[in-house]
């Protein structure tokens, strides 16, 4: 019932908008001869040419380009377009010469024989000519709208399924790490297992619910971070030194959800799993002037495959999943730069939030 609603007064809207639009043409042609003396005759020659000028226009949107120009039959369509342009402006010439000046003005002006060709090839030039162009120009803007359309929804379509199925990737990745790590203090009977099998409980809420949605609150994915900090620390204990540092105000900020704690997993994945000594890790979040700043550094041996400092390149699944989706989310408004410096891994990211 609604919907019936809904279609009736959009038709009702779009008949209106017709009406209007060839009530402003007449009045248009009309308004060209304001000068003149015989301002009613004009007016009324333009109505009387009206019935060509409708059929060339809605001939030419219904029937001619859908069935020519629309498939390109081009070649066809000057052909059928020249053609309902010539019977028009017969029908135009008939409807000025049999019924307009007989009826209306027959004191004033003579019987003409309705083919004259001068006659008909200005009436297809300079007034039902116009009409077709502009009625072509309309269709194919209509089209080029539509397909642009179209296209945002594919688009769109296409994002949101990759950016689930990357979502999908990263909780069980994330999980497999964090199971691996509870296994290891079950074998040793650790005391501190109860307290990872809280955390744990903590961070699966966060992905099972939170991070289903596009977006979550910047405030949220910190107190992911500082959980998943926090059950690190009951493994390493005191040979593990971790900072994180925030600063601006993170309140009313809204971010994608598990963005951000790739890079804090990669440090403790590249940075302490594999050292023995002390180790350390420092996390800087930024808030400043509509960007969002994460710089992510950790401890790491000292030797490098080249001198000097090279560009780090990571080719795990998490590193890989936030690329991807840093480039679906925030493409051309972030910044990714990762560093491998001797004894220092560094990871610094950067999102324009107000161009997002």
């Amino acid at each position: 019932m609604q919907g019936n609603v809904i279609n009736f007064y959009l038709c009702r809207s779009r008949l209106l908008t017709h009406c209007l639009f060839w009530v402003a043409y007449i009045l248009l042609y009309t308004g060209m001869h304001l000068g003149d003396d015989e301002l009613w005759e004009n007016f009324l020659y333009e109505l009387f040419r009206l019935p060509g000028t409708l059929v060339v226009a809605y001939f030419n949107l219904y029937v001619l380009y859908p069935r020519f120009f629309a498939r390109g039959r081009y070649v066809g369509y000057v052909l059928a377009a020249i053609s309902l342009l010539l019977v028009c402006s017969v029908l135009n010439r008939y409807l000025l010469e049999r019924v307009l000046e007989p009826d209306f003005m027959a004191d004033t002006t003579h019987p003409e024989a309705i083919f004259v060709w001068y006659m008909l090839f200005k009436s297809m030039i300079w007034l039902l000519g116009p009409i077709l162009l502009f009625t072509l120009f309309v269709r194919i803007l209509q089209q080029w709208y539509g397909q642009q359309q179209q296209q945002q929804a594919i688009e769109k379509d296409r994002l949101r399924s990759e950016l689930n199925y990357l979502r999908a990737q990263v909780q069980p990745h994330f999980l497999f790490n964090t199971l691996n790590n509870l296994y290891s203090l079950t074998l040793q009977q650790s005391p501190v297992a109860p307290a990872v099998v809280l955390k744990l409980s903590d961070l699966m809420s966060y992905m099972l619910y939170d991070a289903q949605a596009g977006r979550t609150s910047l405030e949220k994915e910190l107190q992911h971070i500082r959980n998943y900090i926090e059950l690190k620390k009951l493994r390493y204990g005191q040979r593990l030194e971790v900072s994180l540092n925030v600063s601006g105000d993170t309140t009313q900020i809204g971010v994608a959800p598990l963005l951000l704690i790739p890079f804090v997993e990669n440090a403790f994945k590249h940075g302490v799993s594999d050292e023995t000594g002390q180790v350390w890790i420092t996390i800087d979040i930024k808030l400043k002037e509509g960007r969002l700043q994460l710089k992510v550094e950790n401890s790491c041996s000292d030797q490098l495959p080249d001198a000097g400092t090279i560009r780090r390149e990571q080719t795990g699944i998490g590193l890989q999943n936030v690329r991807r989706r840093l480039h679906l989310l925030y493409n051309g408004q972030h910044e990714l730069v990762l560093l491998q410096e001797a004894g220092r891994h560094t990871a610094d990211l950067t999102i324009h939030l107000s161009d997002a």
